[in-house]
């Protein structure tokens, strides 16, 4: 069913960044066309580095969607903002010196990059919500569930939402979209919310289960799965469907205009769309906005501009004139010698050169910039070779820096260019020149002696002869039983606790260890109440249930029971009386 509350489009042209300057959502803005204004001094030099622990995608096995593979940066003024799966969190650096200014965590991994607009954040997690986030504050202004309810299971190793937010938002004249959940059969969930109060425009929520034809050539129930960043061309919403070609929406209504999933089922697909005028590329293709048709093979490195795609393919560096893009008539001459006309698509090349390959590329101000493996790279604009020609050397590379680690991400952004590797590491390089780069290591927490906990927990370890599987650790404490349940296991922690503050404290032991989002999660919510799956637990504990106000009620230990796995989940729990 499409509800629809508002329609509030001031126009049909999108809105530009509020600063030439900054880089306000992954690719640069709505359309994703990764080119922006932003001029970048001749000579670039390190200024620092930050290391964070890398990430795992969500689909390792599925090279079309390799969305959160690695850190995506945003950068507004002078805040660099990235979101982290590991640790569930948006963190705010200084893009001069790289110090942490700020960090807020979901309740659930975030994949994808913040977008930002007019002092705002709008940050989509795996917990199901979209939030709004103060800029400057990291504070939360409001949040929209995606989904129709508080349900979780187990997702990637992770307690998610059952309706993930795995469509990444994108804000576009004053309306942020997302969309929420990747099993159609379970529902999808996508909304057109008003950047400012959170109140919602549109929600199509009807979408779940279309009837329509497979690329196996067979009719059957399906939709678009979203997964990757929603994508603006004028009035159409595209929205990823992972290794699928992009649904198109209407942007004021949230209707569907087309999915061309059987058309299409061998061309293009995966997580990254960008658009410009008439076409929209995805998966190494370009399609025609109108109507979805494939209109041809394409880089998968695009950059776009209003008169030129710029694109890396084949080992090569090529420039196309987006204003000739179209069908034309040709003349040939069949076996027998006689003419024959054919029409195809086709759009003039107007340079090209020979270039190893890159990972990434974007455009700032009169370069392009691109990175890959140990390099990042500039390149002169406009390309200094002859139409339709290739060059061995290249005469337009202007400056180079050889890294460590594979470069996939780039950003440009208050006078300075963001790589970012696969490795984990987030360079930042700047016209000023420095004796010695700023490096920003991963922190460690200091070794926590032993104590009485250390032997509580090996009791309980060595009684219930559990060290494997999911543990549910009930209220915080001191956090002193879930950091050594830990240490003497190899059990994954879960802990709930309604304190709000003591959860951001255990978060932020965990996150210094290491062992947030690897070996444990920490959530707010009540033990009566919280939407635990059924069958998780291998072992449940606490520190002390009175100290979370939990009294071993019928129904609680009803609600408990029906969370332990069969056939072996135990629990132990300790309840003094004052």
């Amino acid at each position: 069913m499409l509800r629809v509350v508002a329609v509030v489009l001031a126009s049909c042209t999108l809105a530009l960044p509020a600063r030439a300057a900054d880089w306000p959502m992954s690719h640069y803005d709505a359309q994703r066309s990764a080119a922006s204004p932003q001029e970048l001094p001749l000579e670039l030099h390190l200024q620092w580095v930050r290391q964070y622990q890398p990430l795992e995608t969500a689909w390792p096995d599925q090279p079309k969607m390799q969305f959160d593979a690695a850190y995506d940066p945003i950068i507004v003024g002078k805040t660099l903002y990235v979101g982290s799966s590991w640790t569930d969190s948006i963190t705010a650096l200084d893009t001069d010196t790289g110090a942490e200014k700020w960090r807020f965590q979901a309740d659930g991994p975030i994949r994808f990059a913040p977008a930002a607009w007019q002092g705002k954040l709008y940050v989509g997690s795996d917990d199901g919500f979209l939030y709004c986030l103060d800029a400057e504050k990291g504070s939360v202004v409001w949040k929209f569930r995606g989904g129709p309810a508080d349900r979780r299971l187990l997702g990637n190793e992770r307690l998610i939402s059952t309706w993930p937010a795995r469509g990444g938002p994108v804000v576009a004249d004053g309306v942020v979209y997302f969309a929420a959940s990747i099993w159609p059969f379970m529902g999808i969930f996508i909304h057109a919310i008003d950047a400012q109060s959170g109140r919602a425009i549109w929600t199509n929520d009807g979408d779940g289960a279309i009837y329509m034809k497979q690329p196996h050539n067979t009719d059957s129930f399906a939709s678009v799965a979203p997964q990757g960043a929603l994508t603006v061309a004028d009035d159409t919403l595209l929205i990823p469907g992972g290794r699928s070609v992009p649904a198109c929406y209407d942007r004021k209504t949230g209707k569907m205009l087309r999915y061309q999933l059987a058309e299409n089922g061998k061309r293009g697909g995966g997580s990254e769309v960008s658009a410009m005028g008439k076409l929209f590329f995805n998966g190494g293709a370009a399609f025609e906005v109108a109507t979805e048709k494939w209109l041809g093979d394409f880089g998968r490195q695009v950059v776009l501009t209003p008169d030129v795609a710029y694109i890396h393919n084949k080992g090569s560096l090529r420039a196309y004139d987006l204003k000739t893009a179209g069908t034309r008539t040709f003349e040939t001459k069949d076996k027998a010698g006689k003419t024959v006309k054919t029409t195809k698509w086709v759009m003039d090349e107007l340079t090209g050169f020979k270039m190893p390959a890159v990972e990434v590329l974007i455009k700032a101000g009169s370069r392009l910039y691109g990175g890959g493996e140990k390099k990042v790279l500039a390149v002169e604009l406009p390309l200094p070779v002859e139409p339709g020609k290739e060059a061995e050397k290249l005469p337009a590379v202007t400056w180079h820096e050889a890294i460590e680690g594979t470069v996939v991400r780039l950003a440009a952004a208050d006078g300075k260019l963001f790589a970012v590797t696969l490795q984990g590491r987030i360079y930042c390089f700047g016209g000023r020149e420095v004796a010695e780069p700023v490096v920003h290591g991963i922190p460690t927490a200091p070794a926590v002696p032993e104590d009485d906990w250390t032997r509580r927990a090996a009791v309980i370890l060595e009684n219930t002869k559990v060290r494997d599987g999911w543990c549910i650790v009930w209220g915080v404490g001191k956090g002193r039983l879930t950091q050594e349940l830990i240490r003497q296991s190899n059990l994954q922690v879960i802990v709930i606790d309604p304190d709000e503050k003591k959860v951001q404290s255990l978060r932020n032991q965990l996150i210094a260890s290491g062992h947030y989002g690897t070996r444990a999660s920490v959530h707010v919510g009540e033990p009566a109440s919280f939407p635990l799956p059924l069958y998780l637990a291998s072992l449940m504990t606490a520190e002390d249930l009175e100290s979370i106000g939990a009294e071993l009620s019928p129904a609680l230990l009803k609600k408990m029971f029906a969370s332990l796995r069969p056939y072996g989940g135990v629990a132990w729990l300790r309840f003094v009386r004052g």
